[in-house]
């Protein structure tokens, strides 16, 4: 296998990871609507679990853990879940596209260090010759 195919199957199972849990974010709030009334009841427990959301977010829980151990596999394991907090940007913008929410300037802040925190962790990861 050369190089560049392990780049891209690295890439592939990142984007692959983001999706699967943004989408379960979303999800979980859709089913969160349709439940407005939860209460932790076996009433309210059947009534989730027959929404199709709850049965997305539970397919994705799946698949991002899947996706997960593959990730870990080739990654150190403080590296992977440093990166693992893009998730936190990409569900704050899912949430302003999906459900209108506001995103203010502290968000925005919040967004650019986490950013910002995984370039810098992944610069030392790639100093140290970390796998």
């Amino acid at each position: 296998m050369n190089g560049n195919h392990i780049i891209r199957g690295a890439w592939v199972a990142w984007l692959m990871l983001l999706g699967f849990e943004t989408l379960c974010q979303i999800s979980l709030k859709m089913s969160g609507l349709d439940n407005p009334d939860f209460n932790f009841s076996p009433t309210a427990f059947a009534r989730t679990l027959a929404t199709p959301w709850t049965w997305i977010a539970i397919a994705c829980y799946i698949g991002a853990f899947g996706v997960w151990m593959t990730i870990l596999r080739r990654t150190a394991l403080s590296a992977a879940f440093t990166t693992s907090a893009i998730v936190f940007v990409a569900v704050m913008i899912a949430s302003w596209l999906v459900f209108g929410e506001r995103i203010g300037f502290w968000q925005l802040l919040g967004c650019a260090i986490i950013v910002g925190g995984i370039l810098a962790l992944g610069k030392d990861d790639a100093d140290s010759g970390a796998s």
